[in-house]
């Protein structure tokens, strides 16, 4: 990213401060945003670049994540060590299990070093993705991922009124979270789905509830695996004719459900802390890449705000 020669927003650099990140941001917040940045999609995953020990890699931007978290796979191939902190219990879709965090990572990314004071330790599989940004980053900003022309960019909540634009009806997830956005199933029912950049399917739904709606009986089901930040497990998976997603209707949607007998944590009544769809949570699954891939999506993490835009 190059630096401009006008001036940075100062409630930028005050939202910047307020993330507990030890770092400046150099280019110019024109109207309250930073410059675009390229991003890369991989599997559905955005990705932007990041150095962390001299290392190259990638972090990936993921709205459901509750924590940032650094790849265990990553250290151990660069072999890197850091202070560590106390160990937490980590929820995802089909697992739950307890993980070590660390305390002052030193993390160059958007052009900038941040020192992450905790971030928490999982396995992603590839070490080129060194990192997850989760709440504990995205609630700071109103973001905006330009899926078609593949950038992004961090916007002001002084300089956007979300409330004034938002054209889906959405929420802030009670127990913390991405916000919660409410799709059309079918011309009767709805449901109140988390919107997720780190999932890569379409929709992912309760069984219960793709019961309720015939469509297992319905539509030519496959068996497939899903992998979840703990754990693979079975799944199956079909296509629907269309949903309703704001103001528009997304046509040949995949939806996955958890298969007959599967243990899915994201689906417990009482799921423990740390799940993507917390204990209390109202959502009945996740939205993800192949609904979000067509739009502009503009989303304010704290206030629960989404607008999408089509090119």
């Amino acid at each position: 990213m190059q630096q401009q020669e006008s001036i940075t927003s100062p409630r930028l650099l005050c939202l910047i401060a307020a993330l507990g990140c030890h770092f400046f941001l150099p280019q110019a917040a024109r109207a309250g945003a930073t410059e675009w940045v390229d991003i890369q999609i991989s599997d559905g995953r955005l990705l932007v670049e990041t150095e962390i020990g001299g290392q190259s890699g990638y972090a990936m931007i993921d709205t459901g994540a509750g924590l940032n978290a650094i790849n265990g796979d990553f250290l151990r191939a660069a072999g890197l060590e850091f202070e560590k902190g106390r160990s937490i219990q980590i929820s995802g879709v089909f697992a739950t299990e307890r993980r070590p965090t660390y305390k002052r990572v030193p993390v160059n990314i958007f052009g900038n070093t941040i020192d992450f004071e905790k971030i928490v330790e999982l396995d992603f599989g590839s070490s080129d993705i060194q990192m997850i940004l989760g709440a504990s980053f995205l609630r700071n900003f109103i973001f905006q991922f330009d899926y078609p022309n593949k950038r992004m960019r961090l916007i002001t909540r002084d300089s956007l009124d979300m409330k004034q634009i938002k054209n889906v009806e959405s929420k802030k997830n009670g127990r913390g979270g991405s916000p919660l956005v409410k799709v059309r199933l079918t011309d009767k029912v709805d449901a109140w789905l988390m919107m997720d950049t780190g999932a890569t399917g379409g929709l992912l739904i309760d069984r219960d509830l793709a019961n309720q709606l015939d469509w297992l009986d319905t539509y030519a089901v496959e068996k497939v695996k899903i992998g979840g930040v703990n754990a693979v497990g079975d799944a199956e998976t079909f296509t629907i004719p269309s949903i309703g997603f704001g103001p528009l209707e997304i046509v040949d949607v995949r939806v996955s459900v958890p298969a007959q007998g599967e243990s899915a944590v994201l689906f417990e009544k009482h799921a423990p802390l740390g799940t993507r769809i917390a204990r209390g949570s109202e959502s009945k699954g996740l939205l993800g890449y192949d609904i979000l891939q067509h739009f502009v999506v503009t989303v304010d993490y704290k206030s629960g705000y989404v607008h999408i835009h089509a090119e």
